[in-house]
């Protein structure tokens, strides 16, 4: 009796499997205004429940073919990081912890509220995308809508050290960014 009780649970992880798979890579190549297109450097996911639930995922773009932290952390080269939403939250069940926090990194005071204040209604297949291009500085969109513009190179270096720095927001998702 137990054994078919499973097989409910085992069925509902294959399909969710088989529906990420369909979208297994972000887009090899990101148009950013100004820079042209950029190739993906590295990506990964943040999951929990062991897999079981996708969260968003994560993309770093720059020239090149492998990630590399110093011209990554170069302002004479353009860089972009692009964040998908593949969660969609039930309102009746809520999450465990407040994932959307997680996708600011510590800035001022006034910085943070504002970036929360964006990504409050994030749901999935919304995408966050963060570019930096030299002489133009840098650009916090959520699907189309600007919501920073002409930043210094600092905000971008803030948001890499925030997924690749010392203390990253996650340990696991900085070891996929490095090993893609």
């Amino acid at each position: 009796m137990i054994r078919f009780a499973a097989y409910p649970l085992l069925i509902a992880l294959c399909v969710s499997a088989l529906l990420r798979a369909e979208g297994e890579f972000p887009p090899s190549e990101l148009m950013v205004e100004g820079a042209g297109r950029l190739p993906t450097a590295a990506h990964a996911r943040r999951t929990h429940l062991l897999g079981a639930i996708e969260i968003y995922s994560i993309a770093v773009y720059v020239d090149g073919s492998m990630l590399d932290l110093a011209r990554l952390a170069s302002p004479d080269v353009a860089k972009a990081l692009r964040i998908e939403i593949a969660f969609e939250e039930d309102p009746r069940r809520p999450f465990p912890f407040d994932w959307r926090r997680e996708l600011v990194p510590t800035v001022d005071a006034a910085g943070t509220a504002h970036l929360l204040g964006s990504f409050a209604p994030l749901r999935r297949s919304d995408v966050i995308s963060i570019e930096y291009v030299p002489g133009r500085g840098t650009s916090v969109r959520v699907n189309k809508a600007v919501v920073v513009s002409a930043a210094h190179h600092d905000l971008m270096l803030t948001f890499l050290d925030h997924w690749l720095g010392q203390r990253p927001v996650s340990e696991e998702i900085k070891k996929s960014l490095l090993g893609s």
